[in-house]
This record gives C-alpha cells, sequence and structure tokens, in this order.
C-alpha cells in the first residue's frame, strides 16, 4: 500500500541516540521502508527524558546523530525533520526556551507521560504551562497506551479544549485487543484523534509498517477520515 503525502510523525530512526535504530544501516532501512510507502517527510523523535539528562546535551547528541545519518542519506529519500518525543517532568521548566523540540516551524512538541499517568490536575496545569509560557502545543504521544484518557472521554477531551492534539501509533489499529481497537476507531470517528505515527524503533519487532493499521481504518471509516489524518501531519511541516 503506498499512501499520498504521509508524513511520519513520531519514530526512532536517528542512529544511536536511543532505544530504537541501532546504527546507520538499520536508520537507512527504516527510511527507504518509509519511502515504499508514500513517505515525502520523516519527523525524527528521538526520546528526550527531561529528567535525567539536560536539553544542551540532549541537543548536541541529537545533532550529531542527525547529521551522521544526513551524510549517508541517498538521494531520492524522504526529508528529514529533527524533533523529539520529550518526557514532560519539572525539569524540562528550568529551560529558557523549548524552540528546538519543536517540529519544524510549528508550535508542536510531541510529549510523552509515564504509562501510569492518572493526567490530574498537575498534569494539566503542566500541560497549560508548555502552551502558555513556551508557546508549545503539546501532541499527547500514542494515547492509546493511558488508560486515564482511555476510559474517560470527558477528560481527553478537555485535554484537546486546551489546545493538545494526539497522537496514536498507527499499529494499534491492527494490534490490539478487539476493545481497545473498536475504542480507538469510536475515537477517530468523533474526532479525537488527530495524528498517526508509526512510532517505530527497528526493523523486526517494531518496524515501520502503516498497511495493516491503515486497512483496519479503511473498514470502518471513510477514505475522508484517513486523508484528514494525512492532512493533519503535513500541516506540522508546512
Amino acid at each position: 500500500m503506498v499512501l499520498n503525502n504521509l508524513v511520519e510523525t513520531h519514530c526512532h530512526i536517528m542512529p544511536s541516540i536511543d532505544d530504537g535504530a541501532k546504527d546507520v544501516e538499520t536508520s537507512l532501512k527504516m527510511i527507504d521502508r518509509l519511502k515504499q510507502q508514500g513517505a515525502t517527510k520523516i519527523i525524527l523523535t528521538p526520546h528526550y527524558y527531561s529528567d535525567t539528562i539536560s536539553l544542551d546535551d540532549f541537543l548536541r547528541r541529537r545533532d550529531k546523530a542527525f547529521n551522521l545519518l544526513l551524510s549517508a542519506l541517498p538521494s531520492g529519500s524522504p526529508e528529514l525533520i529533527p524533533a523529539a518525543e520529550v518526557y514532560i517532568s519539572d525539569y524540562l521548566f528550568n529551560n529558557k526556551n523549548l524552540d528546538e523540540l519543536k517540529i519544524a516551524n510549528s508550535q508542536y512538541i510531541l510529549i510523552e507521560h509515564p504509562f501510569s499517568s492518572s493526567f490530574s490536575e498537575k498534569t494539566y496545569d503542566r500541560l497549560m504551562n508548555l502552551y502558555c509560557d513556551y508557546g508549545a502545543r503539546p501532541i499527547l504521544a500514542h494515547i492509546e497506551r493511558y488508560p486515564a484518557l482511555m476510559e474517560d472521554t470527558e477528560r481527553l477531551g478537555s485535554y484537546i479544549d486546551m489546545g493538545c492534539i494526539t497522537q496514536v501509533n498507527i499499529s494499534s489499529f491492527s494490534d490490539s485487543p478487539r476493545k481497545i481497537k473498536k475504542h480507538l476507531l469510536k475515537l477517530l470517528d468523533s474526532g479525537y484523534i488527530y495524528l498517526i505515527g508509526s512510532d517505530s524503533h527497528n526493523m523486526n519487532t517494531r518496524p515501520p509498517e502503516y498497511e495493516s493499521g491503515i486497512k483496519e481504518i479503511l473498514k470502518k471509516c471513510s477514505p475522508d477520515t484517513l486523508d484528514m489524518l494525512i492532512n493533519n501531519a503535513n500541516e506540522l511541516v508546512k
């Protein structure tokens, strides 16, 4: 299956920086696989654990990995856009600005929470601080992993109303238990899901594969829904 103007929004393709691609060779295979599926742009989102490494140190490591990858990139490859998957913590707010973590020229930053997060008032206030103090609009990464959001649509809606947008891993539409898949499709149909991404880490256990998930979406939703998801991703990097 080839998608038109696919933008990969969440992946761990940068070599030797986190638990994703272990080397440049793996990175290039992942990029080529995305290209075969129609990807024209890839937002690279290595983990930034804000509670364990300074922003300056992370950016130095990211720039090194990015430049290494660029030097090996074949002509005709999708455009690579450096960003991050940011683990939110109080330490994040010690920085004067977070512009280097934003996606392209947008305001958006991909944000990861502990899987056990209750998305309490403290979480809400943190995300509001990102929005108000740093001009950053949070993308809530892989919302399907958070029971507090999956089990409470009203709570999820309150974060969307605040200015957050949501991302779901495409594999979750095909590999999740039936109950979760059904709920994700309902959320998608109701407008609660804004982006899809592969969250790929390698070519084996967590590859950059869209086909199975896309087929599940198209079984239950109109092609317009898929077009909307792809257009939303393109809006981040226009």
